[in-house]
């Protein structure tokens, strides 16, 4: 899929209704967007009326991305994703439309505290990605939150991104870690 000429489509029928339109992606199409994974979908955060989910399906039509029910933008749920526009990153800028994306640390925050066993090995690619070589950053981080992370999680992707090897060494060295565990 070609987001580029999605998001130029885009904008030229949000200039012929005369709307103007913010798009703040985040999870997989970021993901997608740094060569770091492969995505049908664009989630994002937007302000959406009657019309512009009409436009957004007629381009879902019109270039056979999406369906009725997975349609090829759909607004992000706010309890999932962060949406914060600090350090967004500008990919797209039409006379109508802006395309921003969530910083890769957002995603990275987003897919530990919710925890999915699927977004494991995306963890493990955002945590090479950023260079963390070592889980207690994100373990210290989340020690301090209402608990909604599961350090299994966090160690999980830690042996993905850096060996199993890894792990035990570093359990080895952080025998309180296993505690958590339990």
């Amino acid at each position: 899929m070609d987001y580029h000429q999605l998001f130029s489509r885009l904008n030229e029928k949000l200039s012929e209704e005369n709307l103007q339109l913010h798009l703040h992606c985040v999870g997989g199409f970021v993901l997608e967007y740094y060569g770091m994974k492969a995505t049908e979908d664009i989630d994002a955060f937007y302000e959406t009326t009657e019309k512009i989910d009409k436009i957004i399906e007629e381009i879902g039509e019109e270039y056979h991305v999406g369906t009725a029910n997975e349609p090829w933008l759909s607004q992000a749920v706010g309890e999932v994703m962060s949406h914060s526009k600090t350090d967004e990153t500008i990919i797209f800028e039409g006379s109508h439309l802006t395309v921003g994306l969530s910083p890769l640390e957002a995603i990275l925050i987003d897919k530990i505290q919710v925890g999915r066993t699927k977004d494991v090995p995306d963890i493990a690619k955002l945590m090479k990605k950023l260079k963390i070589e070592s889980p207690d950053i994100l373990l210290e981080r989340f020690k301090h939150t209402d608990g909604s992370a599961d350090p299994a999680v966090i160690l999980e992707a830690y042996s993905l991104a850096y060996g199993e090897e890894a792990l035990k060494n570093y359990l080895r060295k952080n025998p309180k870690i296993l505690r958590l565990l339990q």
